[in-house]
């Protein structure tokens, strides 16, 4: 890949994830002190893009092998959703903002697989590329969180906190004119044989594959408690709000460093190893934010979040890759990424918004954060022994291109 390429697919990644991450880190936040809807609310809220991230990837993935190239799809989504997050900033009641927001997840949610889509069709060694195009979308998180929250936030107050989601819609109209002056990829015009996504579906058919599958679920899982609870955790032990996005973003900043080595670990260690030990930073954070909640150990639990994602998803993402086609890996990535985005955000944000109501401190409106950080660590442990005992690595699928 050239490096004019390479420059082109970063800015679309930082693009891509500065669109979430304007909104994901204070959601909850907001939902919870400026809107005022109780913890369960939160959840279900917090629940609406992942739930309609099971209805809509297959459909996009379909359309985006056959009869349009993924970076013109791209351009829709996030043309489509910017104009329904416009719509979701004007909200103040509770099933408006529910609905809405659950439109807007139809449309943005299968963009992650669609740039992952659009930067693999181009990479000729996705273990040795991949990784350091997509750490873009991780600096372009860092830059809006400084940006609005130690920048915009103090400037214009923190309780301007709602201004994230006119940024975030703004932002995904900026990245729907960017996708339409990407490199087209090919589209397979041909009919298939099968189901449309058999082929797809049938890459998870080996034992491997489909054991990654159940314990990225429960990662997942485990993943959006962290997001549900951290902003509010924050807020509750006196951060103020224009430092809860950046003090989050050091998370991603490891991220950064830890996606720009990726590769050099998988070469070293080996997919399971690099699994584990994702696997096993997210047991250390939590056992951090649950019990010791001291100001530098919440910092470094944060800090373990380059690990908790690349190490396991990114790293996840590959190996789906190594085991699909040319034809196969659009479907096969969206597929992962209902997994991902989809069950098992909606299962981790219900989850969490359930424990959160149960641990809610009276008409306080604080949280017992030990009981709430205890059920994710519990399940980052079950995550943990099951991949060191049980998962193997299985030989890449031949190319077919």
């Amino acid at each position: 890949m050239s490096r004019a390429l390479k420059f082109r697919f970063s800015i679309m990644m930082f693009l891509e994830y500065a669109v979430p991450g304007s909104i994901v880190p204070i959601l909850s936040l907001y939902l919870r002190n400026y809107l005022h809807f109780d913890p369960n609310q939160v959840g279900r809220i917090l629940a609406m893009p992942a739930l309609a991230a099971i209805v809509t990837p297959f459909l996009i993935a379909h359309v985006a092998d056959r009869f349009i190239s993924a970076e013109r799809m791209l351009a829709l989504c996030h043309l489509f959703g910017g104009t329904l997050m416009l719509l979701v900033s004007r909200q103040t009641g509770f099933w408006p903002f529910l609905l809405l927001y659950f439109g807007y997840g139809l449309l943005f949610t299968p963009t992650f697989g669609l740039t992952n889509t659009v930067t693999l069709h181009h990479v000729a060694d996705a273990k040795r590329d991949f990784g350091g195009i997509r750490m873009w979308g991780t600096v372009g998180w860092v830059v809006v969180a400084w940006g609005f929250g130690y920048g915009w936030l103090r400037v214009a107050g923190a309780g301007r906190v709602g201004d994230a989601l006119v940024l975030c819609a703004l932002t995904a109209f900026l990245l729907a004119a960017y996708a339409l002056t990407l490199p087209r990829a090919r589209i397979h015009t041909e009919k298939p044989k099968t189901f449309a996504y058999w082929e797809s579906l049938k890459v998870f058919a080996r034992p491997g594959l489909a054991l990654l599958c159940v314990l990225t679920f429960v990662n997942s899982v485990v993943h959006m408690f962290f997001y549900y609870g951290m902003s509010p955790f924050l807020s509750q032990i006196g951060m103020p709000n224009n430092l809860i996005m950046p003090i989050m973003s050091i998370g991603q900043i490891s991220e950064v460093i830890v996606l720009g080595l990726l590769g050099a670990f998988l070469g070293k260690l080996g997919m399971k190893t690099v699994l584990a030990l994702g696997a096993f930073a997210q047991v250390a954070r939590h056992v951090l934010f649950a019990f010791v909640q001291s100001p530098a150990c919440i910092v470094a639990g944060i800090a373990l979040h380059g690990f908790c994602y690349a190490f396991w998803f990114t790293a996840a993402y590959l190996y789906v890759d190594q085991h699909s086609t040319r034809k196969t890996r659009a479907g096969a990535q969206q597929f992962f990424t209902i997994i991902i985005s989809g069950v098992g955000s909606y299962a981790g944000y219900r989850c969490a918004g359930l424990v959160a109501q149960h641990a809610a401190a009276g008409d306080t409106g604080h949280l017992d954060f030990t009981r709430f950080w205890l059920a994710p660590l519990i399940m980052s442990v079950a995550v943990t022994l099951t991949t060191v005992l049980f998962f193997k690595e299985e030989p890449p699928a031949p190319t077919d291109d």
